[in-house]
């Protein structure tokens, strides 16, 4: 029988977060300024919801081993598949990677801001979530029941919706008892402190690199602010973790498994593979049954994004109807608008890449979400080259790159496409006049000079726009057909 599996994603803005009285906050972060809070309204009647801190011990769990999961590039091409079956604590947006997380862990107020997976729909993937208030500074306090920002009068007011909430008092070193958890100023040293607390023997880190140069985590989903401003306080992170591993007492084992981590260098934890660890725990991964070759369409993975709030959501929804009607495997996700068309259209490189990251056993196959599929690809059944798109010649432009319809294979050179064609769209700007397939155009070109890099042209029922092509290709049904939302909708997106 023939494998489906259907994963959507979406990411809300903060006002759309429920009702206006259940919003999360809208906060502006800038590296080396204060954060801007732009919620005017913290003195709202708050939702009758009680908060439920956890002050109680947690019970000791019956395993021995569990994974504490970061966002470090180490975990680039990593399978996550692989910890299926495990105990595992997600800290931060890992937890949108994991298959089924046990625990979702964050210290960072505005992560949702950043996240594409509301509360709920992590309550609904994992066993506890628990969010960890940093009260060392004096102007964090617990008030009515509630944590509040008395600089600010910033009421955490959505933090009901959490298993628990739990204060630390506690910003280095790791506690013995849950009155003296440790939130070190980070979600990852938080997962550890968890971990402890729970009791597990041995406790494996993955993703715990904290560099301060390079990649900042392995996805592709947080802005460049949010990037740089991990960066500029990796190494306050590093030395933190760092110290409270040299400190620690206990008797659980704490081994990290990213040998470009900034803790392979310190000689209080040791650094170990993950397949060595597989094997010394005598752990046998059942990799799912995904065909390594291309004969079928079991290892082709549709992806796309929308904009939320924007009429794109009802255009994603056609595309989801006609894929679902298939049983097509497909990963669509919802985004925040980056406030135009043009920026929101440039997204789609670094996306690209995200999602080979993501999906490392699969091929990709891009579709805008204003397009529908009325058949099958069958055409990608044996299909082999590194990438294909649609080049077309129209009375106003000759070889016209399209964009709406890609395929990838998932290997290095698709991921050095991606890279190179997301530096150029971040290098020309948002507001640029050029148009991002013509970049991809670019990027092909030069990877030509590569003997062993391969591309196709695709046909044109792969890549109908359903005026201008139909009526150069009367006679061709189209496969994949693209109804040009932009047309209708861009003056609307570039308001917002």
């Amino acid at each position: 029988m023939k494998r489906r599996a259907i994963r959507k994603r979406v990411m809300l803005k903060p006002e759309s977060y429920g009702t206006p009285e259940d919003n999360f906050p809208r906060i502006t972060i800038r590296p080396e300024q204060r954060h801007t809070i732009t919620s005017p309204n913290q003195y709202k009647k708050i939702k009758n919801s009680d908060v439920y801190f956890k002050t109680s011990e947690f019970e000791k769990t019956k395993n021995k081993i569990c994974f504490v999961v970061g966002g470090g590039p180490s975990l680039n091409n990593f399978n996550f598949e692989e910890l299926n079956g495990y105990d595992t604590i997600a800290a931060n947006k890992s937890v949108e990677y994991i298959p089924n997380p046990t625990y979702f862990i964050t210290t960072d107020y505005t992560y949702f801001l950043k996240a594409s997976l509301t509360i709920e729909k992590i309550k609904q993937k994992t066993s506890q979530t628990y969010f960890i208030a940093n009260m060392v500074p004096d102007y964090m306090q617990v008030k009515n029941g509630n944590v509040v920002d008395v600089r600010t009068n910033l009421i955490y007011k959505d933090l009901y919706q959490y298993t628990g909430v739990i204060t630390s008092n506690l910003g280095k070193g790791f506690g013995d008892n849950i009155s003296e958890f440790s939130h070190g100023s980070n979600s990852g040293h938080c997962g550890i402190q968890l971990a402890l607390l729970l009791g597990y023997e041995k406790i494996y880190l993955l993703g715990f690199d904290l560099n301060s140069t390079g990649q900042s985590h392995f996805h592709q989903s947080y802005k460049e602010h949010d990037q740089t401003a991990f960066k500029s306080r990796a190494n306050e992170y590093s030395t933190t973790l760092l110290n409270s591993l040299k400190n620690y007492k206990g008797t659980s084992e704490i081994i990290n498994l990213s040998s470009s981590s900034i803790l392979a260098t310190s000689p209080h934890i040791s650094t170990k593979s993950f397949s060595d660890v597989l094997q010394e725990n005598n752990m046998h991964y059942q990799a799912p049954t995904i065909p390594t070759d291309n004969s079928t369409l079991d290892n082709l993975m549709v992806v796309g994004y929308y904009t939320v709030n924007t009429p794109y959501e009802k255009e994603a929804q056609n595309l989801l109807g006609s894929l679902n009607r298939l049983s097509v495997s497909h990963d669509i996700i919802g985004v925040e608008t980056l406030g135009n068309w043009q920026a929101n259209t440039r997204f789609k490189a670094g996306f690209m890449l995200d999602m080979l990251n993501k999906h490392p056993n699969h091929r990709l196959l891009y579709v805008d979400v204003d397009a529908v599929v009325h058949s099958s690809p069958d055409l990608f059944k044996n299909y082999t080259c590194d990438i294909a798109v649609r080049w077309q010649d129209f009375r106003w432009r000759k070889n016209e790159c399209l964009s709406g319809t890609i395929y990838m294979e998932n290997n290095e050179r698709t991921r050095r496409i991606c890279e190179l064609w997301r530096d150029i769209n971040v290098n020309e700007g948002n507001h640029s006049n050029r148009m991002e397939q013509w970049n991809l155009d670019t990027v092909i070109n030069k990877m030509k000079a590569d003997p062993n890099f391969t591309y196709k042209n695709l046909p044109p029922e792969y890549t109908m726009i359903f005026d201008s092509m139909r009526g150069m290709y009367p006679n061709v049904i189209p496969v994949i057909e693209h109804f040009q939302a932009s047309r209708r909708f861009k003056k609307d997106v570039n308001k917002k």
